[in-house]
């Protein structure tokens, strides 16, 4: 999936399509897309999903690579205990400059401790996050700025 430039992550959370998608549009807009997903249940706290969440779940992934696909790129999926450490692993390895990501509506659990401080402040590039995750990405940007990737 192309657009303009460089390479940008497209992080999947819980809005799992292509279509009316701010993030995915703002991300092929600025280049080569690298779609994200990465599942990390143990960070639901008390929201850890049930067999039929994980149902859907793995039904809702599998269509959105389908369709990811016929647009010219794949999802990467993850499976991590740590969602900070796993967007950094993606981010190095890509050489990505951007990180795009939609905001999450609706009542999600406290994140964990990893998490929060690592969107204690904000990224140079997000599309519509909400505050707490601008705050976290600004620690993504110093983390990434000191970084020596060869």
């Amino acid at each position: 999936m192309r657009g303009g430039g460089g390479c940008s992550i497209v992080w999947f959370r819980r809005d799992l399509r292509v279509e009316d998608n701010p993030a995915l549009t703002a991300g092929v807009r600025a280049g080569a897309v690298v779609a994200v997903f990465i599942w990390a249940p143990e960070e639901e706290g008390q929201y850890y999903p049930g067999r039929v969440s994980r149902w859907w779940l793995k039904q809702s992934l599998a269509h959105l690579d389908s369709s990811l696909r016929n647009l010219g790129t794949r999802l990467i999926t993850k499976r991590s205990t740590d969602t900070v450490s796993s967007l950094l692993e993606v981010l190095k390895f890509t050489g990505a400059t951007q990180l795009y990501f939609n905001h999450l509506y609706g009542q999600f659990p406290v994140p964990s401790p990893s998490l929060t401080a690592f969107f204690s402040g904000s990224f140079y590039c997000f599309f519509s996050a909400p505050v707490f995750y601008s705050i976290l990405l600004f620690v993504l940007f110093q983390h990434l700025s000191s970084l020596q990737i060869e």
